[in-house]
């Protein structure tokens, strides 16, 4: 029975691999994960029979904890003896990486999440765009998220055209169409949730998913929802994500998002659906991104999309027809793009329903999963 190890960097990082696990396994593979420890990855590894090594994973440069990390890699690596090797996120793939090319084993591939050194500036842009260069460097395949992360980064030099591929029309896990839909039993959790938060039904509500770091344009959403309430006291932001300490927004923002009693918090949610259902748009904000996994999430739920014109974003969703691109860090054209859902209710229902449409023919997980295995079977 062939062996893959695939490696992330932190729990909150499982749903990249859900059911992948588990159509691995089902076609004969024996799969075995590298993760941060934390409960969500522990209890995908158990639904879906993969056994788990947890290594706990700086996300800031630390050389003494990363060469500990290291040697913990080497000794999984050297013990598990893995037909194939598939790590990604920026730590935990160049140490899984650089342990496989110190022991010299030859079947690695990195999974190219994004560029973290984009949204760098200075010497630590320096070392990070160095470790990314390396771990492609030492990797032998390199499956990019979408199409325009891959353009992206070949015109930084990441890695030679030859060793990228995309699967299918990106993103690493493609989404779930029939749990991310607006069924009965999400409606009427929705519902709960709503009376749970005492909306009365006539705000207008903005929504976020995803960490919240100054990485993913908190600020920017920030100042763009406080440029609306100065206009429209129906204003709501709904927030559902982890906190994310190594990379905080301002501290002034931060204050808001616990005072402001416009705005609602629900910190990190297992069952994102009914959270979903109750926003009228979803917005990004991010500075970088490799797809935004959450545009697509969005889509499949019918909720119309506003991103930020970047690699990876320009491919989850289709402008002016299941949502719109903003100049990146613009809070004001963010704040305009919002303003042109807000004034025409019939456009954001009609974008909704294209983004249903556009999330069940293009990113379906049973065609990446069959993409990867292709890959995994190739490679091996």
């Amino acid at each position: 029975m062939p062996r893959i190890i695939l490696g992330i960097s932190s729990s909150f990082c499982a749903s990249f691999l859900k059911g992948q696990v588990d159509f691995l396994v089902k076609n004969g593979w024996e799969v075995v994960i590298i993760s941060g420890p934390g409960e969500e990855i522990t209890a995908l590894a158990q639904n879906e029979r993969a056994r788990l090594y947890r290594v706990n994973f700086s996300k800031s440069i630390s050389p003494l904890a990363d060469f500990v990390s290291l040697l913990h890699i080497i000794n999984i690596i050297r013990n598990e003896r893995p037909s194939i090797v598939n790590a990604g996120n920026p730590k935990s793939g160049f140490l899984i990486m650089l342990a496989c090319w110190l022991l010299n084993h030859k079947k690695r591939i990195f999974t190219l999440h994004g560029l973290v050194s984009d949204s760098r500036t200075g010497i630590e842009r320096m070392i990070i765009r160095f470790s990314e260069k390396l771990t492609c460097r030492i990797a032998k395949t390199i499956i990019v998220v979408s199409p325009s992360l891959l353009k992206h980064a070949l015109q930084q030099k990441q890695f030679l055209p030859a060793k990228g591929i995309v699967i299918e029309n990106g993103s690493c896990n493609g989404v779930n169409t029939d749990v991310f839909q607006r069924d009965c039993l999400v409606l009427e959790r929705a519902g709960r949730l709503k009376e749970s938060l005492a909306l009365k039904g006539d705000e207008y509500v903005i929504g976020y998913v995803g960490r919240l770091s100054k990485d993913k344009g908190i600020d920017i959403l920030f100042r763009a929802f406080n440029l609306l309430k100065e206009n429209y006291k129906n204003i709501r932001l709904l927030i559902a994500g982890p906190l994310e300490k190594e990379n905080p927004f301002d501290k002034k923002y931060l204050a808001q998002l616990y005072e402001d009693e416009k705005i609602y918090y629900l910190g990190k949610v297992s069952q994102v659906m009914p959270v979903y259902a109750l926003m009228h748009i979803l917005v990004l904000s991010s500075f970088r991104e490799g797809f935004g996994n959450v545009l697509i999430e969005a889509a499949s739920m019918e909720v119309p999309v506003i991103a930020p014109d970047i690699p990876g974003c320009r491919n989850a969703l289709q402008p002016g027809h299941t949502g719109f691109l903003f100049r990146k860090g613009d809070a004001g054209q963010l704040v305009k793009a919002i303003e042109k859902y807000m004034f025409d209710d019939e456009l954001r229902q009609l974008h909704g329903i294209n983004g249903r449409k556009f999330a069940v023919e293009n990113f379906s997980q049973e065609k990446i999963w069959k993409g990867l295995l292709t890959v995994y079977e190739t490679n091996a």
